[in-house]
């Protein structure tokens, strides 16, 4: 999205686990877990985060059953943060679980949902004049996202987390997970404790790939290469991938779906229009251990996974 909009974003590096990306909407009702107990609980929540910053108008109020931001600012990094809008978070019961936070509550939600309007990633400089026309000269973006578990059997359903811009195109997720049974939100910590089912992502694209997933993927191929040149490295990924694909037996991807990957494989960096794939394991994938690193996850995903794709490109 930046590059389209003429604006180069700063490096950054990606995460190489799976699991904070899929229990995201579930995991920002417990953040952080060292705010004090208090009649205000949102309030309390929001100023006692180290990456929630103030922006003009900025203000938080009490949903039923969760809490609204206006005008705020989320700090990723040091250099790097999100300005919105207006964010709200909701839950099961979750003005109450705010307010046990600092005994690690004994259950999850059974539900919730989180929606922000307005994002737009904003630049931490030096320079007032760079933040500023980096941050007005981009469409703003809306997120949504809601989840629902079940404790007795420890299924997560997260339902579509979507990114939204209507300039450049929209982007979704959607998971089924298995947590121990009855789990608490110290089990969300523990090696190997959550188990991958099933996992679905859409992009419409208009720019928004290139955008924001092309300069992670440069990023993860310097890692894994040590080459300086992104445009080979990501050359030796794509590669790589039409290799391993073109080897996966039919019982694991049927012929149009392997024709369809292999379309937007060789599209890369700039795949258009719809894509969508699924992927599903009849043995959940450990998503949660540190003895994987992005390449190993992945590997260890091709190698059990049921895949399903389509691509219709414009």
């Amino acid at each position: 999205m930046l590059a389209q909009l003429g604006i180069t974003p700063f490096p950054q590096s990606i995460d190489v686990q799976m699991r904070p990306l899929l229990l995201l909407p579930l995991l920002l009702a417990f953040t952080p877990l060292t705010v004090a107990a208090a009649e205000t609980p949102c309030a309390d929540l929001v100023e006692s985060s180290s990456v929630i910053q103030h922006a003009d108008g900025f203000a938080v109020s009490e949903l039923h059953d969760g809490c609204a931001v206006t005008n705020g600012l989320f700090k990723s990094d040091s250099r790097i943060g999100w300005t919105f809008d207006r964010a709200e978070l909701k839950g099961d019961n979750l003005v109450q679980i705010l307010k046990s936070l600092p005994n690690k509550p004994d259950h999850l939600p059974t539900w919730g949902r989180l929606s922000v309007e307005g994002a737009r990633l904003t630049p931490i400089t030096d320079n007032p004049l760079s933040n500023y026309i980096a941050t007005i000269q981009q469409w703003p973006m809306d997120i949504s996202g809601s989840f629902h578990f079940d404790p007795k059997d420890g299924y997560l359903d997260i339902q579509e987390l979507q990114l939204t811009n209507l300039r450049v195109g929209k982007a979704s997720i959607s998971a089924e997970l298995s947590l121990p049974k009855n789990a608490s939100a110290s089990a969300l910590t523990q090696e190997g404790a959550v188990g991958l089912s099933h996992i679905r992502l859409r992009l419409d694209n208009q720019g928004l790939f290139e955008g924001m997933a092309v300069p992670s993927l440069a990023a993860f191929t310097q890692q894994m290469t040590g080459s300086d040149d992104p445009a080979q490295g990501l050359n030796h990924l794509r590669d790589t991938a039409i290799t391993a694909l073109q080897a996966l037996p039919d019982a694991r991807i049927d012929a149009e779906s392997k024709t369809a990957l292999l379309r937007f494989l060789q599209d890369l960096p700039h795949p258009t229009g719809f894509f969508t794939l699924d992927l599903s394991f009849d043995k959940p994938l450990k998503v949660g251990s540190s003895d994987l690193d992005a390449a190993q996850l992945a590997q260890a995903a091709l190698a059990s996974a049921k895949i399903a794709v389509s691509y219709k490109a414009r």
